[in-house]
């Protein structure tokens, strides 16, 4: 299933009770960040971060509350390893949301069963979507 991001920036609004002065980073491919982010700042985002690949994950992990990850299709598996993020959220108390939105997982699984983390993979978006899909016919 293609994501489209008007979709998922409103699940993320959802799920985190408003995107207003909050912050995200943006993980993959310029030209496949370039609708979410726009989306992301409309929202009224206060900081979006950028990145072409999950190296600066860790680092980047305190200062924000979502996590979309778009890796290009050649990415290595796992694109975004759970020690990344475990490193990052090391004493975190608010909650972190992550996309994966890949055609296949490109987050490790076990960053879902992290304390403080919301792991939605391919398979979660597309159940997700697909109800709110059938409500709005």
């Amino acid at each position: 299933m293609q994501y489209r991001a008007p979709e998922v920036i409103s699940v993320a609004d959802v799920c985190l009770g408003g995107l207003r002065g909050r912050s995200a980073l943006v993980i993959g491919p310029e030209e496949q960040r370039y609708f979410y982010v726009k989306l992301l700042r409309r929202a009224g985002m206060k900081c979006v971060y950028q990145e072409d690949t999950p190296f600066h994950v860790s680092s980047l992990l305190p200062s924000i509350q979502l996590l979309i990850s778009i890796p290009p299709s050649s990415h290595p598996v796992p694109w975004v390893t759970a020690a990344s993020i475990a490193k990052g959220c090391n004493g975190r108390r608010t909650p972190l949301l992550i996309f994966d939105l890949a055609r296949c997982p490109s987050v490790e699984d076990l960053a879902g069963l992290l304390p403080a983390v919301c792991l939605y993979t391919p398979d979660d978006l597309n159940n997700v979507l697909d109800k709110i899909a059938v409500k709005a016919s």
